[in-house]
């Protein structure tokens, strides 16, 4: 049984090697992609959105890897989200080639959220099971989710990086 996870371990390693190097690109800006009404919208939310990832489960920070967050705190959610494979990185700088760049923010003791920079070089979110939107809550274009209105989500938590073929999800 060992040999065989191994052996499709590897196989899932190259396949994310060969598909990296040949199909990746950044997200698109693709809001019919998520908006559907019909089950995709209600069951993906920021985080699904973020890591580019429809799993139909309202995927949380650590849930995939057995270390979900325990409070709405940057530390906590970034624990929870390192654990499921993604990035962290130092400042806002580009992400390595077959990844791509989310933001982390968490309203204190409230609720976090997360968003993702599209392949425009602009940002985009899904609030929660809300459709996916590409403007603030004062309805400009995202240039950068630090200066964004972004309502009760006040602590900026960092930017990190998404390889889709190393992140775990659920």
């Amino acid at each position: 049984m060992q040999i065989l996870k191994w052996i499709l371990s590897l196989l899932r390693w190259l396949w994310c090697l060969i598909y990296c190097w040949l199909f990746w690109k950044p997200p698109t800006y693709e809001p019919a992609k998520w908006n559907d009404n019909n089950g995709i919208q209600f069951n993906n939310n920021c985080y699904n959105y973020a890591c580019d990832i429809q799993t139909g489960t309202f995927a949380q920070p650590g849930r995939a890897t057995g270390h979900e967050y325990a409070v709405f705190a940057c530390g906590d959610v970034l624990n929870g989200a390192l654990s499921d494979g993604l990035v962290n990185l130092l400042s806002n700088q580009p992400c390595p080639h077959c990844s791509h760049q989310v933001a982390l923010v968490v309203g204190p003791a409230y609720d976090f959220h997360w968003y993702r920079l599209d392949d425009n070089g602009m940002w985009s979110h899904k609030p929660g099971g809300t459709p996916v939107r590409n403007v603030d809550n004062s309805n400009n274009p995202i240039s950068d989710p630090r200066t964004a209105d972004r309502g009760p989500y006040t602590d900026f938590c960092g930017f990190l990086c998404v390889c889709k073929c190393k992140v775990k999800i659920n």
